[in-house]
């Protein structure tokens, strides 16, 4: 498998595990050191992020598609950048937003992690 369907698959994955609420899930596809700044500034490690993505409450998922996926392997790493299409409640506040974001993963013949990402608001040009 590519490192590109590697990525893709663990993006699959991972919205699967966000909409399904499975901190175990989400765990598993994540690096130990991971770092990530949402669309709202907010840094997280890998624990903050599960848990503000399937444990607090504070936001949950409905629906995360990807699209425009570009994947640029490296050795022993790959870089994405991507469109996400995200319908969500957070503070009982439906959500549909259109984000662009940057992933780099950790990839290698036995497994590809997620080690670190920023979203953004996606612009309108």
């Amino acid at each position: 498998m590519s490192a590109a369907e590697r990525v893709e698959a663990l993006l699959t994955a991972k919205a699967d595990a966000l909409v399904r609420r499975s901190p175990r899930e989400l765990e598993a596809l994540i690096h130990p050191d991971f770092t990530y700044v949402n669309a709202g500034g907010v840094r997280f490690d890998k624990a903050g992020y599960v848990d503000f993505c399937c444990t607090s409450g504070k936001i949950v998922f409905s629906e995360q598609r990807v699209s425009d996926l570009e994947v640029k392997p490296f050795a022993g790493f790959a870089i994405a950048t991507m469109t996400l299409h995200d319908r969500f409640s957070s503070r009982g506040q439906l959500v549909a937003a259109t984000y662009r974001s940057l992933c780099v993963f950790g990839v290698s013949e036995e497994h590809c992690l997620w080690g670190a990402g920023q979203t953004m608001a996606a612009g309108s040009g």
